[in-house]
């Protein structure tokens, strides 16, 4: 009698559960090859089921050619079934070079959301207000496009981007990031991790250098180094990357900056230090990615211009994002190619990317387009600003005077440099036992034994939720 076992209590249909429980028998030589199967009406009685569910079963494994039936004879398994695969340890496929470097590099994971306690205060950093973004305005967009545009929707988009997309960025960068750019040399990209593959797949050799800042963005270098990068980080400083300390000998290919705010520390590049880049990347022959970390948010005054504004040879390549202006999990950034790599690069995404939902792109077009995008960033300017400037008033009033920060007014976070003496790690187990989560600056080194830092977020957090926060953490420092 063949062993089987069907559970009403499942979501998994009665007779899926039997056709998977036949067919691992058969796979694994209990049922052999030729044996006969009981008749619909004997295993329906036997397992105390409609006789329906198991002419179901029996059916699929027909279709999948499992068993056969003999009219008049009954139901057999093919005579022709291979003998059993042995049970053995799972397959582990050998890795290319590039996936070993993968594997060994690795990244920077951010988690899915921490079960916390209701009063728990998570300085976490990157993440959106969700009462500031206008989702009705955002709702009517993609209503429209649902509701009368057929044609959009039952074609694949543009490798490139939509169009009134890419116009529409151009414009915005135009006027308020002093970029130099044609809508065609806009392409859109699912985030600038996946600018950053095409980028470092086109430009960079197994060796090439490519000069960084330290502390820095992390993911990007992870992706730079399984593409057999060598990195050099440079320390930055109150001023961002410290052109006027790369090494005079080195030949690299590649400069990844953040200037309008550094990643983490904060802080913007002077315009000596961005002449002088421009100047290195023209006698290098290199390229600079301009990275727009946060460019958007800057709360004293109109946003710093663009370094790729002053490029006038086509060296900088500027790339950003509406992950931290929009919401994170739409998923689009944009890139802003000089003429000579714009073909390349459309060319090889098209080889690893479709292209981005041409639904969400065109409502992020109409979103620029109609004024919501310029209404959304002067909120998000003031609000934000407002908190950063509450937090950074607390930070003063409650924290020992041997901890600094950058006074620069823009992002979403604040690095708070610790004294050396300080165990940063215990800090951040110490804060989270007070109800407060802060985040570990070591992340973002490159060096091993980095000096003690740690990151505060604001953007998620109401102002009672920020003053009673660094009231915890200074219980905690103090």
């Amino acid at each position: 009698m063949l062993q089987l076992r069907l559970d009403e209590s499942t979501p998994l249909p009665l007779y899926r559960q039997l056709y998977n429980q036949l067919r691992t028998q058969i796979l694994d030589g209990r049922l052999a090859s030729g044996s006969r199967l009981p008749s619909t009406r004997t295993l329906a009685g036997q397992l105390g089921v409609a006789r329906v569910t198991v002419k179901q079963a029996y059916e699929q494994l027909i279709a999948e050619g499992y068993v056969t039936s003999r009219p008049g004879a009954g139901t057999y398994v093919i005579e022709s079934l291979p003998a059993p695969l042995p049970r053995e340890e799972p397959f582990r496929p050998h890795l290319s070079p590039w996936g070993q470097r993968v594997a060994r590099v690795g990244s920077r994971r951010r988690t899915g959301q921490r079960t916390l306690p209701a009063d728990f205060i998570d300085f976490g950093f990157g993440r959106s207000f969700p009462h500031i973004f206008p989702y009705d305005v955002w709702r009517r967009l993609l209503a429209r496009y649902l509701s009368t545009d057929d044609v959009m929707l039952s074609r694949y988009g543009s490798v490139a981007g939509f169009e009134p997309l890419r116009a529409a960025i151009a414009s915005y960068l135009r006027r308020w990031r002093g970029v130099r750019c044609a809508p065609e040399q806009v392409v859109i990209v699912n985030g600038v991790q996946q600018a950053l593959d095409i980028l470092a797949r086109l430009l960079l050799r197994r060796g090439d250098s490519v000069l960084v800042e330290n502390p820095g963005y992390t993911d990007a270098y992870a992706l730079f180094r399984v593409h057999g990068a060598n990195l050099v980080p440079l320390p930055v400083d109150d001023h961002g990357f410290p052109v006027e300390a790369i090494p005079p000998e080195l030949e690299a290919r590649v400069a990844f900056v953040t200037p309008a705010n550094q990643f983490p520390r904060g802080g913007a590049m002077p315009l000596a230090r961005r002449l002088a880049l421009l100047r290195w990347a023209q006698e290098q022959e290199a390229l600079v990615l301009e990275d727009d970390y946060d460019g958007a948010l800057r709360y004293a005054e109109r946003p710093l211009a663009a370094l790729q504004g002053l490029d006038q040879r086509g060296h900088v390549l500027y790339l950003g994002s509406f992950s931290k202006v929009l919401f994170p999990a739409l998923r689009l950034g944009y890139v802003v190619l000089p003429q000579a790599l714009l073909k390349p690069f459309i060319q090889a995404k098209g080889i690893v990317d479709r292209g981005a939902p041409t639904l969400t792109q065109a409502a992020v077009a109409d979103f620029i387009t109609e004024g919501h995008f310029d209404r959304h960033l002067r909120r998000l300017r003031r609000v934000y600003g407002r908190r950063r400037r509450i937090l950074a008033g607390a930070l003063q009033n409650e924290l020992p005077c041997a901890v600094t920060f950058s006074a620069e007014p823009a992002g979403l976070h604040i690095m708070l440099n610790l004294p050396a003496d300080y165990d940063e790690a215990k800090i951040v187990r110490d804060a989270a036992t007070a109800g407060v989560g802060v985040y570990r600056g070591a992340t973002y080194h490159l060096q091993p034994d980095p000096p003690p830092s740690i990151l505060l977020g604001f953007s998620g957090l109401n102002e009672q939720q920020l003053r009673e926060g660094v009231r915890r953490l200074a219980s905690v420092l103090c």
